[in-house]
């Protein structure tokens, strides 16, 4: 088991705040694109080989399954996640 576990009660937090999969909101060439479930990723603040990031509101978003597990999306993406992060957050404040 993770040391550092999703709670249902973040799960949920998370679906709350992002409403759908954020990849069309960080790169508008996406609309239309989603398919899957959601599912949360971790999104490291800087690249780190073998280390997740936290899971808290400030390093996860929600994606399809299309943009998250099935294609290359959200790791090519990182810097539009991580600024999409840093504006809904700053907003929650």
């Amino acid at each position: 088991m993770a040391k550092d576990p999703v709670t249902p009660a973040l799960y949920q937090s998370i679906l709350r705040r992002d409403g759908r999969c954020v990849a069309p909101i960080v790169d508008p060439n996406q609309s239309g694109t989603c398919s899957g479930r959601l599912t949360l990723d971790h999104v490291k603040d800087q690249p780190m080989m073998g280390k997740r990031a936290p899971s808290d509101r400030q390093h996860l978003v929600t994606l399809c399954e299309k943009h998250h597990l099935w294609t290359p999306w959200a790791t090519s993406n990182r810097p539009g996640l991580r600024r999409y992060l840093a504006e809904v957050e700053q907003d929650a404040d």
